[in-house]
């Protein structure tokens, strides 16, 4: 099964996200076997990060849970809410080769 977290920004923490960028791109990393997908979520304009989504193939939500209790964004309270969803699968994973060419941006 697959679950959709949803994950809204506190005030300020798309700015103070950068500090931890690294971190958490480790941690989505760790997590790509497990991940469907996942994208950063725009305001409605399309300027300014107000969140992320991350769908998950993992059996339980507390698996889900798992994954957002340890994720570094999550850790540094940047986040106002968090939503774990189930979901149908719909679309194949990602590749790899984007979140690593990301850590290289943050070095």
């Amino acid at each position: 099964m697959a679950w959709l977290v949803r994950c809204l920004y506190r005030p300020g923490g798309a700015s103070d996200r950068l500090a931890v960028r690294a971190e958490h791109i480790r941690h989505m990393l760790a997590w790509l076997p497990q991940t469907v997908f996942g994208a950063a979520m725009l305001d409605a304009d399309g300027q300014h990060f107000i969140g992320m989504v991350v769908a998950l193939a993992v059996e339980s939500s507390d698996e889900a849970q798992r994954f957002i209790d340890t994720e570094p964004y999550c850790r540094a309270g940047l986040f106002s809410s968090v939503e774990i969803t189930p979901l149908a699968q719909m679309t194949p994973p990602n590749g790899p080769e984007f979140l690593q060419s990301e850590l290289q941006k943050c070095h």
